[in-house]
């Protein structure tokens, strides 16, 4: 045996620390290291994700109405151009500029914004139907995302559809853990018999049906029901620590030299893991919004500065949003706004996938 155990208490949870009564080897200090930074993460995690809920109540309430009517703007612009195409004043360069506009503005508002009744108006201008488009390009994307994944991680992304975040968000989860595995992994014990070993052990203990107390059974229940939610996620720090807060003596960390390694691995694996977590919630893949960046904050001031600067922002675009419709319901105010637009007509260029237009988590994950 190459190590003892000793409690201690971080934010009020006990976790198994190797006791340092005798002078520790590499693998001990790692282990310990281990323990000590996946509780650090997960509480700084814990906190984000508090931060980024109630930010988001914040938005719903003081951000979104705004975003909505610069929306509503924008579809009216859609609108005021379907209608200008109608007119015959209008030549047929300046109608084909409309149209132009029309879908690609009419495009973004349906598939970005959820705006659907713009759909009549984008199919009238269209060679091809919105939805005819969407689908193809959705059937694309996911075949090429699926295909890629399973060849360079090994992962089954056969249940992931990217107009349905939370399938995207499910296959998220499973990349970083395809990532730490695929390193070489250190010989030494089955970890997942050590986990099941950890689990079974504690199981006897906190299952409830033994209990006569009925409060103590109530109790025993809600940690059984934690204790498997740690065993499905893999979650071995948690596995450990619930083994040193419940198991009292039983709960003596003596680990071979083999064993240590092993349980060193596993720890490794899962602060890479926390890590990823942490950076993604800090700084999500684009198109999703950066909530942390833009509306949280270290203090309460700070918070309310950052959301009355967002506030300041949407409301200076809404107001050139209006005061631009105003301007083109003159036929002659929307030919001049046309004409300026001529210069600036993009060139056509290949379309062709690439991994951060399908799959941006790739592309933040430096892959």
């Amino acid at each position: 045996m190459v190590g003892g155990e000793i409690w201690i208490k971080i934010m009020d949870k006990t976790l198994p620390i190797i006791s340092q009564q005798a002078k520790l080897n590499d693998a001990q200090a790692t282990f310990n290291a281990y323990i000590l930074k996946i509780s650090e993460l997960k509480t700084e995690i814990a906190e984000v994700e508090r931060q980024i809920e109630a930010a988001k109540v914040r938005i719903d309430q003081e951000i979104t109405p705004l975003q909505e009517q610069v929306i509503d703007c924008r579809q009216a612009y859609v609108e005021r151009l379907d209608e200008a195409c109608e007119m015959f004043y209008y030549s047929m360069y300046e109608k084909r500029q409309m149209t132009a506009m029309i879908l690609e503005e009419g495009f973004a508002l349906i598939s970005q914004a959820g705006r659907k009744q713009l759909k009549p108006v984008y199919d009238k201008y269209a060679s091809t139907p919105y939805d005819a488009q969407e689908q193809e390009a959705n059937q694309a994307a996911n075949e090429f995302i699926r295909d890629f994944v399973k060849d360079s991680f090994g992962v089954d992304a056969d249940e992931l559809d990217l107009e349905d975040w939370d399938s995207f968000k499910e296959l998220s989860k499973k990349l970083p853990k395809a990532v730490s595995e695929s390193e070489v992994f250190l010989a030494g014990a089955d970890l997942k018999k050590q986990s099941r070993t950890l689990y079974t052990h504690l199981a006897k203990t906190l299952h409830p049906d033994a209990e006569a107390d009925v409060t103590r059974k109530e109790e025993k229940n809600e940690l059984m029901q934690q204790l498997t939610k740690a065993y499905k996620a893999n979650d071995f720090f948690e596995l450990l620590r619930m083994q040193t807060q419940y198991a009292g003596k039983a709960a003596t960390l003596k680990l071979d030299k083999e064993q240590l390694e092993a349980y060193n691995e596993t720890l490794r694996r899962q602060v890479m893991e926390q890590e990823i977590q942490l950076k993604m919630l800090k700084n999500p893949p684009e198109p999703m919004l950066n909530i942390y960046a833009d509306y949280c904050g270290s203090s309460a001031e700070e918070v309310a500065q950052k959301f009355a600067e967002q506030r300041a922002v949407w409301l200076e675009d809404l107001h050139h949003h209006v005061v631009f419709l105003r301007q083109i319901e003159d036929r002659y105010a929307l030919r001049r706004y046309l004409r300026g637009m001529r210069h600036e007509k993009p060139q056509k260029t290949e379309e062709t996938f690439t991994l951060s237009d399908v799959f941006p988590m790739l592309k933040f994950w430096g892959l």
